[in-house]
């Protein structure tokens, strides 16, 4: 591929789509590898393909960082706000759930998906799917070359800038890796020990078919560990637990310690009898 790249975007989700559109936008040329068959693929998953795509109340004290300042200058310059409009202007027109989550009024993940496609053709930025990439190297010359493998076949590009954007280590069926921290480690990045986060429990042992036979049934409860909780609803699953209050405290639970569950806040239950 003889064309000139202004960076080449390792990773075809959320972010690596929005970094491509943004640079679009400022008359610059991205390449996109995404190493699944399309574009998104946890954007269409998202809230069993619904995809909430963002939060009304969000703000930096929602995210934990080792690097508070960090998040606290990300949304201030890209506000919630800036995202509603971004893809209002797009066609994606929001309704409310519960606690500031957006949702498309379609309930369809695949309209978020497709404003990426459109905006990333609109604005000659290049998709190459099924794109696995092997190796990224800086050159003598001060470029990044990456290898990456496709049909068989390896192949490899040049660019001055290159954009990891290849996600965490949830959800390995998506194509999760940890690319990113590899990449990282070897150009001698500090790496922050890392741990799961916004991800469902699973249940094992002797209690895992008890919450099987629950599988389907999902209830406003208030998870809890130690001082900090959290209010939402929770989902029984096959194995184990999901929904947003789980998702929420799994970024703070680590291997060993209690999660409690009321399944009646702000009830008594004796009273309820």
């Amino acid at each position: 591929m003889g064309d000139h790249f202004d960076a080449i975007i390792i990773g075809g989700g959320a972010c690596g789509l929005m970094c491509a559109v943004q640079a679009g936008y400022l008359g610059k040329k991205t390449l996109i590898l995404e190493k699944n068959v399309k574009v998104g693929a946890k954007i269409l998953i998202s809230v069993g393909g619904r995809c909430n795509y963002t939060n009304m109340y969000s703000s930096e004290t929602n995210f934990i960082s080792a690097n508070p300042h960090f998040c606290t200058s990300a949304f201030s310059q890209f506000t919630v706000e800036d995202t509603i409009n971004f893809f209002e202007a797009n066609g994606i027109l929001g309704k409310e759930k519960t606690l500031g989550q957006l949702f498309p009024i379609t309930n369809n993940a695949k309209d978020i998906v497709k404003v990426f496609e459109v905006l990333c053709k609109n604005l000659d930025q290049v998709i190459i799917c099924h794109a696995e990439v092997k190796e990224v190297l800086k050159m003598e010359d001060g470029q990044f070359q990456i290898s990456y493998a496709k049909n068989g076949n390896l192949k490899t590009l040049r660019s001055q800038n290159v954009v990891i954007a290849s996600g965490g280590l949830p959800v390995q069926k998506m194509g999760a890796s940890d690319f990113g921290l590899r990449v990282a480690r070897q150009f001698g990045l500090k790496v922050t020990e890392t741990a799961p986060a916004l991800v469902p429990l699973t249940i094992t042992g002797k209690e895992a078919e008890w919450y099987a036979q629950l599988s389907g049934n999902t209830i406003f409860s208030r998870v809890s560990l130690g001082n900090i909780s959290f209010e939402e609803n929770i989902l029984f699953t096959h194995w184990g637990l999901g929904g947003p209050a789980i998702l929420q405290i799994s970024s703070y639970w680590r291997p060993g310690e209690l999660i409690s569950i009321d399944l009646l806040p702000n009830n008594n239950i004796t009273e309820l009898i």
